[in-house]
């Protein structure tokens, strides 16, 4: 009796028959990312972030330019902002803070600005604390997002000082 299991043919796939984000083709996953289905968007946002997470740097920088030109498509945005949370460079931080100079807080943004304050807020301090500093200097702040930016730098500059990441 042969027990020797064939090699997978399926680019992306183990022997084992499970899923390696490291080699999975990510043609098809860019497409699925620029869908309008949502199911289809959702599971290539999910797999971007697991192909990042196993070595493929070029997964993030697709999630940076994903969410660049999504629009003012919210649910989007916030999907993408959450696969960002291990995207932690600093181009990744530069274009987080510019949307939170560039997105106005209405009723419809502001789950979206709280998902991305959220996510600096996760970043290492020493990636991020300048960045809250540049926007607390800002003088048209409203006393709520001022008292909001103080709290997340008070937090990093604490972490920061004590070591933690």
């Amino acid at each position: 009796m042969n027990t020797k299991r064939p090699k997978s043919r399926l680019p992306g796939i183990t022997e084992d028959g499970f899923l390696d984000p490291a080699q999975f083709p990510i043609d098809v996953v860019l497409q699925q990312a620029l869908s309008d289905n949502r199911q289809e968007f959702h599971s290539a946002v999910s797999l971007l972030r697991s192909m990042y997470n196993h070595g493929r740097k070029e997964a993030g920088v697709f999630l940076i330019g994903l969410l660049l030109t999504c629009g003012d498509n919210w649910e989007k945005r916030r999907a993408i902002a959450t696969a960002l949370y291990d995207v932690q460079t600093e181009d990744c931080v530069k274009v987080l803070f510019g949307e939170l100079k560039r997105v106005k807080n209405t009723n419809s943004t502001r789950r979206y600005r709280n998902e991305v304050i959220d996510l600096l807020s996760c970043m290492p301090p020493s990636l991020v604390l300048s960045g809250f500093e540049e926007l607390l200097a800002d003088k048209s702040l409203t006393p709520r997002m001022r008292a909001k930016f103080e709290n997340v730098r008070d937090d990093l500059a604490y972490r920061h000082q004590h070591g933690y990441h």
